[in-house]
């Protein structure tokens, strides 16, 4: 089945978007170790080079990626 979760806020910190990833991650881990779950992540008010770092720093880390998508131009 195809699932989408949405997560939203505007209070959360690089830091803060991390742990929840990896949270994420760690109960797919736990509790889908036969399954594959991909995470997109967005957050506009980083760099894509931040968003791939966190995505980069999961662990145990993903098969494929990181792929980040719009967030702030690197430089900006």
């Amino acid at each position: 089945m195809k699932t989408n979760i949405v997560i939203f806020s505007e209070d959360l910190t690089k830091e803060d978007v991390q742990l929840l990833l990896q949270a994420i991650r760690d109960c797919e881990q736990k509790s889908f170790p036969d399954k594959e779950i991909g995470i997109a992540v967005f957050v506009p008010d980083l760099t894509t080079d931040e968003c791939s770092e966190i995505i980069r720093d999961m662990k145990p880390p993903f098969k494929h990626g990181p792929i980040a998508l719009g967030g702030k131009r690197d430089g900006d």
